[in-house]
């Protein structure tokens, strides 16, 4: 084998770990970019709600849907594109997920909302029925990132953000994903052959057999 195939391989299998390393999005619409909704109250609705949004791709509950922009929520500007959703006091935004066995990492950004003074909003984030992390957005508290890694044991499996403060608080959620948090065992084959093929061709190149 010469040299060009050689780096070609080891390249493929460079780009395989990538790949990897920025896998698919399990979560159907994980921003909320969703052109499919209305806007009845003109930058807000409600899926399952007053002002109602009609249906957002991907997800089912009951919550608001805003306009990063929008006035009547303190222009909560989030820098996931455009649209956010908030759970608001015992507000439920879910998905069903279908995942092979396996371990993964959820992610997501918080925030809180700042046109008014208000309640601290809690709320839970569950997978597959167990509550993996309970939240607490203070009023006024900027975009923070969130993650947390779970186990899967495959099929169907519901994700979950569960409010939990009974009054009109709210905590903004954006830009939530799930992806493989280890790469598949094909993926380090791949890399072991390229590398394992390399230092054959450097044993040669220097004589030995």
């Amino acid at each position: 084998m010469n040299k060009k195939m050689l780096t070609a391989l080891f390249a493929a299998s460079a780009l395989s770990m990538g790949g990897a390393a920025q896998a698919a999005n399990m979560v159907v619409n994980g921003s909320f970019e969703d052109p499919g909704f209305s806007l009845p109250a003109g930058s807000y609705c409600y899926l399952g709600g007053p002002f109602d949004c009609g249906s957002v791709n991907g997800w089912s509950g009951g919550f608001p849907l805003m306009l990063s922009n929008s006035g009547p929520w303190g222009n909560p500007n989030t820098p996931a594109g455009n649209v956010l959703i908030g759970i608001q006091g015992t507000s439920v935004a879910e998905q069903m997920l279908n995942l092979a066995p396996g371990t993964y990492t959820l992610s997501w950004i918080d925030a809180g909302r700042g046109n008014y003074g208000g309640p601290t909003e809690t709320y839970q984030v569950s997978v597959g029925g167990n509550v993996l992390s309970v939240e607490s957005v203070a009023y006024g508290a900027g975009w923070t990132a969130k993650s947390l890694t779970f186990n899967a044991i495959g099929g169907p499996t519901l994700l979950k953000f569960a409010g939990q403060t009974e009054y009109d608080a709210t905590a903004f959620v954006d830009n939530v994903a799930v992806v493989n948090a280890v790469p598949e065992p094909a993926t380090y084959a791949m890399l072991a052959a390229g590398l394992g093929l390399l230092g054959v061709a450097a044993r040669r190149r220097a004589g030995y057999r």
